[in-house]
């Protein structure tokens, strides 16, 4: 075998081995991001339940996860946390930091999907919500489960149209 066979294999073996670690370090970050969802929901649905009982919350997405709001800057980080959505608010549980953040549904002025939000991108439909209150115009996008379920279920509510179920 020459050197340059022995070069080559060498070479190969390096690219086989940089693979494997690159499928176990997507695995591993795969299965902490869903241990980490799991841990989040007690804490959530306990938060969401001092505020709202099971019959007000007309949709609800413990993997919600917010993209920023306009009016804080492009700085922030993205938050994982739970979305609800009442017959009057989407009301957003962020896990951490705990804080909460609430849009009337009549502060809201448009409804669109995107795919990137204050510099952040993904190849995903982003709920993104365009709303204003006392005269200040602002928006933010959520990553959620199914973002035309909940698109469609505010429109309804909007429209006065919303059928009696309860999601």
């Amino acid at each position: 075998m020459t050197t340059l066979e022995i070069i080559g294999l060498v070479a190969l073996g390096v690219v086989v081995v940089m693979l494997v670690l690159a499928v176990v370090v997507m695995l591993v970050a795969s299965v902490a991001s869903k241990l980490v969802l799991h841990l989040l929901k007690g804490p959530l649905e306990s938060r969401i339940a001092a505020h709202y009982g099971p019959d007000e919350i007309l949709m609800k997405d413990l993997k919600a996860n917010s993209f920023g709001l306009e009016s804080v800057g492009v700085w922030q980080v993205r938050g994982n946390g739970g979305l609800v959505l009442t017959a009057k608010y989407l009301h957003f549980f962020l896990f951490l930091p705990k804080r909460d953040f609430r849009v009337p549904l009549d502060a809201i002025t448009e409804l669109t999907f995107t795919k990137s939000h204050l510099g952040k991108a993904t190849i995903y439909d982003l709920l993104k919500v365009r709303f204003s209150v006392e005269d200040k115009s602002d928006s933010i996008a959520w990553y959620l489960t199914d973002p035309t379920a909940w698109k469609n279920m505010i429109e309804q509510l909007e429209a006065g149209t919303a059928p009696n179920d309860r999601r």
